[in-house]
């Protein structure tokens, strides 16, 4: 039997029996401007949040080297140029509404949260010598806050969408759907950080509580969007193409979850 060519189709957004098409199509949108340019997608985020954890890894390794420290305050440094830089472009751009309504693109809310989140915890552990003590508390407080504030919102917007506004056919769960309800594990375990610098008494305990809540809903969450992609391994077609690295998320989520859980 000829396997099917298609990955992780979804289905048109009017009814369930709409033509099939691969998961990276997107429902018409306007996928440019005015002028005709294309439209910045919250994916780019994700080239933050991966640079980001690069510098943080360094920091934190158990043993360093001369110059791992300089390199790794070189490489956070960059990632908050371009947070910067993607965040300006992104609010000029207003296609929020846009990317929502795309079965793809909407599950790419989860890395503007997690840039932040990766951003913010390189400031408190390598922007000291930058900008100040003060300056890098301060800087990982706010970004912490947002990224929080941000990556709560889509763990229950995106999902919702899902449910109520996009379609999809049985097999086209993928390991791009960990995305929107990673941040509250990135929040837990970034906030661990914040912790011993929140104030004495009820606002540090409210904090440690309130990490322990977002890493329990975060893993849940991740536990049963796992169950739906090892589903879709099991009863499918064997992914191909762009789908394929998608798969490495669940590792990441994975021991986001024990990171967050050991740092608390």
């Amino acid at each position: 039997m000829t396997p099917r060519t298609s990955t992780t189709p979804a289905l048109s957004p009017e009814g369930g029996s709409g033509t099939e098409r691969p998961a990276d199509a997107r429902i018409a949108q306007p996928e440019g401007d005015a002028r005709g340019r294309a439209l910045l997608s919250p994916s780019w985020f994700a080239a933050v949040m991966g640079t980001g954890i690069v510098a943080n890894a360094a920091a934190t390794l158990p043993r360093s080297f001369t110059g791992l420290r300089d390199a790794a305050t070189v490489v956070w440094a960059g990632a908050a140029l371009l947070l910067a830089a993607l965040v300006i472009g992104y609010v000029r751009r207003r296609a929020v509404r846009v990317h929502a309504a795309d079965p793809v693109l909407a599950q790419f809310f989860g890395a503007p949260p997690m840039a932040l989140l990766t951003v913010g915890a390189g400031s408190l552990l390598l922007g000291e010598r930058v900008i100040g003590a003060r300056a890098a508390l301060d800087v990982d407080w706010v970004l912490w806050s947002a990224g929080t504030v941000l990556g709560l919102g889509a763990a229950c917007t995106v999902p919702y969408l899902m449910i109520t506004r996009h379609r999809f056919t049985a097999d086209a769960a993928s390991g791009g759907w960990l995305l929107p309800v990673v941040p509250p594990l990135v929040s837990a375990a970034t906030g661990a950080l914040l912790i011993p610098h929140a104030p004495a008494g009820q606002p540090r305990l409210a904090m440690l509580l309130g990490c322990y809540a977002m890493l329990g809903l975060g893993l849940m969450a991740v536990l049963l969007v796992l169950a739906m992609v090892y589903s879709r391994l099991v009863h499918h077609d064997a992914p191909i193409g762009a789908v394929v690295p998608t798969v490495w998320i669940a590792v990441g989520a994975l021991d986001q979850a024990v990171t967050a859980l050991g740092a608390l």
